[in-house]
């Protein structure tokens, strides 16, 4: 067989194994993108060393309002909690007229507003004398905050991983469990994990992708004919 032959022989393998290697390249669709910034905790705030140009969403389930855009845009109780910084806040709860135990929310422990702010716990109690809850915010030191809803970054996933080392680390899928960003430990301090949809000029198509992939084996498929069909004829 030839030089020309040969070269055929593995470009029509190629096509024909493209079902395989096509996936994997995911031309159209958004890449999600995880970048990592530093925390810092000094002086009785936590701030983000570099404000990420694209971030907007807090880590909602660890630190509420920890966010460009939260308390224009996001969290109508951002602006609630910022009126518990004066003092605490009784409520009646229409339904509940007496109540016996610690009452428990799925919000976020700590709140803080703004990406360079003092951090806040939130507070939860119930005042059987008065049968109301009282909310309020406690002031806490943020190294204290972030110690205890930080992440351990050596058990993250390995894009997370990446991003924490490199900055930045892209997948063609996103993870699902990860909401917006999220806090870890890293090298004795605290970075700031976040997700960002990059487009690269192809909306998702799987469709068209598994249409060339149909046609890439067919046209292999040609190939392969021909240089056996040549081949018998050389021989």
């Amino acid at each position: 067989m030839d030089t020309r032959s040969r070269v055929r022989l593995a470009l029509a393998l190629l096509l024909v194994a493209a079902p395989l290697w096509g996936p994997p390249l995911d031309v159209t669709g958004p890449d999600y993108e995880y970048r990592a910034v530093d925390l810092a905790a000094e002086d009785g705030n936590l701030t983000v060393e570099e404000v990420p140009k694209r971030y907007f969403e807090s880590p909602s389930d660890q630190i509420a309002c920890f966010s460009r855009l939260a308390t224009l845009d996001k969290e109508r109780s951002c602006y609630l909690d910022s009126r518990l910084r004066d003092g605490d806040v009784a409520v009646d709860y229409p339904p509940i007229g007496g109540f016996n135990g610690m009452p428990t929310t799925n919000d976020a422990p700590y709140v803080a507003f703004g990406l360079h702010s003092p951090v806040y716990e939130r507070t939860l109690t119930y005042d059987d004398a008065n049968e109301t809850f009282v909310l309020g915010l406690k002031r806490v030191d943020p190294g204290t905050a972030l110690d205890d809803v930080a992440s351990d970054g050596e058990r993250a996933p390995p894009v997370i991983q990446r991003a924490i080392e490199d900055g930045s680390a892209r997948r063609n899928e996103r993870i699902e469990w990860f909401h917006e960003s999220r806090i870890y430990r890293h090298d004795g301090g605290y970075v700031l994990v976040y997700e960002d949809a990059v487009y690269d000029g192809y909306s998702e198509k799987p469709g068209v992708e598994r249409g060339f992939e149909a046609l890439a084996v067919l046209f292999g498929g040609l190939l392969l004919f021909q240089v056996g069909r040549d081949s018998v004829r050389e021989s």
